[in-house]
């Protein structure tokens, strides 16, 4: 990659354009001959579906049987074959003959921007007369004009090849979206997705959606905590399990997938409670979403909120002191509580409870690595935060059992 100086006339940064011209054009040949010999193939199955080659006999029918209208969709495929592949070869063509001359003014512009940096002097003349500058009429002054102007004469040689090459650009991007346009055409209204094509785009976009959701409403869990959102999270690791289940059943997700999305709603963080026989099925499975404990908390939250909006006076002040109660009433302990949840996952609060359940040498074992659970996950979890942003390869993709575990 060569630097062959700023953007060109028209805007643009002056590069190459890639791709083998020969290759294309001989793709689209081979396009073109395939597409002749499926209608051909499609015409004699045809034949032989409907008797008209004259054969007889058990075999034949059996034949034509096996047959059925495969000849039909096989002419479809050939008549969207057979007229692309001509359109891939005028591209082609126009590329063999636009791409060498792009090539030569990318070159040109480099070696004249080099000539031109390398140059004293400015575009812009220099004056004379005053501070800094040479007087008129000067041996300085004259040879400052003559560097201005060879500068100045070095920038419109580059100038002028640059608008050459932006001519050259135009053709190939004209000759590109022609191309595009064609196939377009031949494809318009003859490829169509099915009904449930549709739905499984439909449903990638909303497992996207939800993994941005839950981000955002993780985040706001370490910062304001309680549990309206900690509710909102479960509904939303409840339906992004239904939509892995629903792509596995069509193929788009595999075991390993839908396997470590079951594992996700396992409670492995409450092991303590489990061994101290306090584990509902209903309220610590999912997240609690399908349990009375959650919904009942949250709705305790809400009329909290109802009433601090009352309590302020309805109205704009209203929502700012019910917004002020959602964010300070879940942190009885501040700071403290905003950086256990950072750190671990959990709330002072929780801790307490923990701590409360840990009589006993199994339950205390389970506590404990309920404990390493919350400062091993955590990371995580941020890892795979981090990722949605940088698209770098989480360690959970390089290690699934680190999402069994956590």
């Amino acid at each position: 990659m060569v630097y062959a100086g700023p953007q060109s006339p028209k805007g643009r940064w002056i590069e190459y354009v890639e791709g083998d011209a020969g290759s294309i054009v001989e793709r689209g040949e081979r396009i073109e001959q395939l597409g002749q010999s499926m209608i051909a193939s499609a015409d004699t199955l045809e034949q032989v579906k409907d008797g008209a080659d004259g054969q007889r006999g058990l075999a034949v029918e059996k034949l034509r049987e096996v047959v059925g209208d495969t000849y039909g969709l096989l002419r479809e495929a050939g008549e969207l074959y057979e007229p692309t592949g001509p359109v891939l070869i005028a591209y082609g063509e126009a590329l063999a003959d636009v791409q060498p001359k792009i090539t030569v003014h990318v070159d040109e512009c480099a070696a004249l921007w080099a000539t031109f940096q390398s140059l004293p002097g400015s575009v812009e003349p220099r004056g004379t007369g005053g501070w800094f500058e040479p007087e008129a009429d000067s041996p300085e002054a004259q040879q400052q004009a003559e560097e201005d102007a060879a500068k100045l004469a070095a920038y419109e040689a580059w100038e002028a090849e640059a608008g050459r090459w932006d001519a050259d650009y135009d053709t190939w991007e004209d000759a590109f979206d022609t191309a595009a346009k064609d196939i377009g055409e031949v494809l318009e209204g003859k490829v169509k997705d099915g009904f449930w094509d549709n739905v499984d785009g439909f449903v990638a976009g909303l497992q996207k959606a939800l993994a941005w959701a839950g981000l955002v409403v993780g985040v706001l869990a370490i910062i304001v905590g309680g549990p309206i959102l900690a509710l909102i999270g479960a509904v939303i690791g409840v339906i992004a399990l239904a939509l892995t289940i629903y792509q596995k059943m069509r193929g788009d997700a595999g075991w390993m997938q839908l396997g470590l999305a079951i594992v996700g709603v396992l409670p492995f963080g409450k092991l303590g409670k489990i061994a101290g026989g306090k584990f509902s099925f209903a309220d610590d499975m999912f997240g609690g979403a399908f349990g009375k404990t959650a919904w009942s908390a949250a709705g305790s939250q809400a009329r909290e909120l109802g009433f601090a909006y009352l309590f302020h006076g309805r109205g704009a002040s209203g929502v700012l002191g019910g917004l002020r109660q959602f964010v300070t009433g879940n942190n009885p302990n501040g700071i403290g509580d905003v950086m256990a949840r950072l750190l671990t996952g959990r709330d002072i609060a929780a801790y307490e409870k923990m701590s409360d359940g840990a009589t006993g040498i199994l339950p205390a074992l389970a506590t404990a690595s309920d404990l390493m659970h919350g400062l091993m996950g955590v990371p995580l979890k941020y890892d795979g935060w981090i990722s949605m942003f940088s698209g770098h390869e989480t360690i959970k993709k390089r290690f699934p059992a680190f999402d069994i575990l956590w």
